[in-house]
């Protein structure tokens, strides 16, 4: 059952730091969701898809207990252990992540699989100031660089029904008295995994109606009036010649009773996305299903990039919907702008890739999501050898898609007119496998949760025939699905607590829901 021996063990542990141990078992009777619950003092992320063009949705995958942190410092980037104690800080991000490479030196036996273990998290949008001196004064409020390094991964195969325990084992202590405690931590998984838990999760509500409008009781940073006065002096700029687009954004805040997992559950069901991701950090949670990619660099160093531009809001019935993605698909202003951000994908990947090898596929084709549909493009290339995976995530951040062209001046109107610092909106949410493939996300469709507040940011792009009104609208259209996940999953607990009152009056019995 255990993927190595003693002695294989042994043998890479003296060329190895850290060594991976693996074991795979059926999984039947489990769901990724009541692993996430069964582990959850220890659960730190869980990644998910619901693409079928892609590896990822076959697979969950859940991370255990992290033993380190890579984020951003006042003076520098800095690596963390699970206490915040700092290990050691480095000047620039690519000496940063070299160094926390070089720490965990991982031996290659890894399995087979789209992630097998190494890092999950984010890069913040301000986190442009990084890499671009034009916007070394963008202010932030959070870390815009955070990433964790868990040391179990568990990666749920839905069609096989297949557990993989992915330990990563530190030599530090031995290379017998290391593998025994690796083979001991899976069997202890194992064990739990066994006993199961006694809490049951309840239904997830997906088809309920609102008893409210569904903006009720939810703030943002700008009113109508704000946002399209911003507009017409984006407009402004875009006719003095300083952008061809600029994306505006509105944040809105609702207050919570429901837990991060409550949300994922609700926004899993009832907006499945290519990626869907939980990931806990000790200051904020980030629950999302975001329809699009940034970049990805496959084993084989294959670039990838998906640029969406150009929205509808999805329509009652099927002739409404095909009606809609008609006018769609014959909007000049929509694939103007689309056609913008290709060539702006274009020109992001054409920094880091072979000479020659860029491709534009599926161009302006019309992908649907639960509240909206948009206009999508692949277009693809192959890194350079002289550059590394995550060299590609900085080289393509933030994207154009939720930034504008040309991308500095764009960003830095976004500075002058937003009210707030984005953070992790319009960032990335990235992984980087110990296998060094990496795959990112645009972080839309995304909740961050703290504070028992849920904060939900939305764009449009501004461009020369934009229409305020038009624009604050797609605002509100493209945050209708995280807000109505919000508002179901507290209208779920509000129920709970009339069952609950009702059960200890005698007047029902014990509900049972499992899900």
């Amino acid at each position: 059952m255990i993927s190595i021996t003693e002695q294989e063990f042994i043998n890479q542990a003296a060329t190895s730091t850290t060594i991976p141990v693996t074991a795979t078992v059926v999984a039947d009777t489990k769901t990724p969701i009541q692993l996430f619950q069964l582990f959850d003092e220890e659960a730190s992320f869980l990644l998910e898809s619901r693409d079928p063009l892609s590896s990822w949705s076959s697979y969950s995958f859940i991370g255990l207990n992290p033993m380190q942190f890579l984020k951003d410092s006042e003076t520098g980037f800095s690596s963390y252990d699970v206490s915040g104690r700092e290990l050691w800080q480095e000047e620039s991000l690519q000496a940063a992540w070299e160094r926390t490479m070089k720490d965990f030196n991982v031996s290659q036996n890894l399995p087979d699989l789209p992630f097998p273990g190494g890092a999950v998290g984010y890069l913040g949008f301000e986190g442009f100031r990084f890499y671009e001196p034009r916007t070394a004064g963008l202010e932030s409020s959070t870390n815009d660089v955070y990433f964790m390094f868990c040391e179990t991964v568990l990666a749920y195969h839905h069609e096989k029904e297949e557990l993989t325990l992915m330990h990563f084992q530190n030599t530090a202590d031995g290379g017998a008295a290391a593998y025994r405690k690796a083979v001991q931590k899976i069997e202890s998984l194992l064990a739990k995994i066994d006993r199961g838990s006694e809490r049951t999760l309840p239904a997830v509500p997906v088809e309920e109606s609102l008893n409210e409008d569904i903006f009720s009781g939810v703030s943002s940073n700008y009113t109508k009036e704000g946002y399209e006065k911003d507009v017409r002096k984006i407009k402004e700029y875009i006719a003095a010649g300083d952008v061809f687009q600029t994306v505006l954004s509105q944040r809105f805040e609702v207050p919570v009773r429901s837990s991060g997992l409550d949300l994922y559950r609700v926004l899993r069901k009832i907006n499945p996305s290519p990626y869907l991701y939980y990931i806990r950090f000790p200051e904020q949670e980030v629950i999302g299903s975001s329809p699009e990619r940034l970049v990805k660099v496959d084993k084989s160093r294959g670039l990838e990039i998906h640029p969406i531009a150009g929205t509808r809001k999805r329509g009652r019935n099927r002739e409404e919907d095909e009606k809609l993605a008609a006018e769609l698909a014959a909007d000049e202003k929509e694939k103007a702008e689309h056609l913008m951000l290709v060539d702006l994908a274009r020109n992001d990947l054409g920094r880091i890739s072979e000479y020659g090898s860029i491709r534009v596929h599926d161009m302006m084709h019309i992908s649907y999501f639960s509240h909206v549909m948009h206009l999508t493009t692949k277009v693809t290339g192959r890194l350079k050898e002289s550059i590394h995976p995550f060299e590609a995530l900085l080289s393509t951040h933030p994207a154009g898609t939720v930034s504008g062209a040309p991308k500095v001046r764009a960003v830095e109107i976004i500075q002058e007119l937003e009210k707030q610092p984005r953070g992790v909106y319009a960032g990335a949410v990235a992984y980087y496998g110990f296998n060094k493939a990496m795959d990112s996300c645009i972080a839309i469709r995304t909740i961050v949760l703290k504070d028992q507040t849920a904060y939900v940011q939305a764009g449009a792009g501004i461009v020369q025939d934009s229409i305020p009104e038009m624009e604050w609208e797609e605002t509100r259209n493209k945050a209708k699905a995280l807000i109505y996940a919000i508002k179901l999953a507290e209208q779920r607990i509000a129920k709970e607590e009339v069952i609950e009152n009702d059960t200890r009056k005698g007047l029902v019995g014990e509900p049972s829901d499992r899900s």
